[in-house]
């Protein structure tokens, strides 16, 4: 069945972490957050569900419109990464909404946000059975609540990926973009839930908190593109391409990095060769 095997990280994006050392250079090197195990595995193997984001109409034919589009915004972006970021090249406006639209779709994208969506769909449901029948009773004759009934609640991604994408990239676009690049060895891993959005504010509590931190001075949202490079989105931060090589602390600037990655992932980080640092991991940080 066309389409059926739906990537939640794309095969494209992870095809970077390849080892050269590896049959064909065709393989990464997976490892469970939980048990620091690691395994050699195809991108193409990694991260996907059937129909993950696929929608049935009436008459129960696969809807594949999420699908098609997240193959166009990922596409831009994979051509950008490996035409342009990777040479250092001057990024265009249109590069930038690239970046934007791709981050924004990545993050909205993942296993654990599709989960949270259905839970989100199963608490309201609990919520509306607890309210006054006569309420309760208008609720569910409206035909927002049968949409959701019938369709959001079973497949959230059409909504949240539209809602989310569309709320948050004109933000993402108007922020400096830094892209850091390092010589260490094995660089930048990435994950199952690669885009980290972080925000000081949230423990400030005289800043007020925003959606996901949009809106706020203080955001940063950190992207590994390859084992070489990663994304950081930042309102008043650095803009341009950055190399850490001269750094002093460039081992432990990656290494903080990486941990970030994986405090942020789900089950599994993705590295580009056959080695994992304690120092990612805070259960070794004792």
């Amino acid at each position: 069945m066309k389409y059926a095997n739906q990537h939640f990280i794309t095969e494209a994006y992870l095809r970077a972490w390849c080892d050269p050392h590896t049959p064909n250079g065709a393989f990464v090197w997976r490892v469970s957050v939980k048990d620091h195990s690691i395994s050699k595995k195809s991108p193409k193997s990694l991260f996907a569900e059937l129909d993950f984001y696929t929608t049935y109409d009436s008459k129960g034919n696969r809807i594949l419109d999420v699908e098609h589009k997240l193959q166009e915004i990922e596409g831009k972006f994979i051509a950008l990464r490996d035409k342009k970021i990777l040479s250092h090249q001057q990024l265009t406006a249109e590069d930038r909404k690239t970046i934007a639209f791709f981050i924004s779709s990545i993050f909205a994208r993942t296993k654990r946000q599709k989960e949270d969506d259905l839970q989100i769909w199963q608490d309201y449901f609990r919520m509306v059975e607890t309210l006054p029948l006569e309420i309760a009773g208008r609720i569910k004759e409206t035909l927002e609540y049968r949409h959701v009934l019938e369709q959001d609640s079973k497949q959230p991604m059409p909504f949240h990926l539209s809602f989310f994408v569309n709320a948050t990239a004109p933000y993402l676009y108007s922020m400096n973009c830094a892209i850091y690049e390092t010589e260490t060895e094995p660089g930048f891993i990435t994950s199952d839930d690669p885009c980290v959005w972080f925000d000081p504010a949230i423990y400030n509590p005289n800043i007020p908190l925003t959606f996901f931190g949009i809106g706020s001075p203080t955001l940063n949202i950190l992207f590994p593109i390859s084992p070489r490079q990663y994304i950081s989105l930042e309102k008043n931060g650095l803009d341009g391409y950055i190399d850490l090589h001269s750094h002093p602390n460039e081992t432990e600037l990656v290494d903080c990095i990486n941990g970030l990655i994986v405090l942020n992932s789900q089950e599994y980080i993705v590295v580009s060769q056959n080695i994992v640092k304690k120092e990612w991991f805070l259960d070794n940080q004792k």
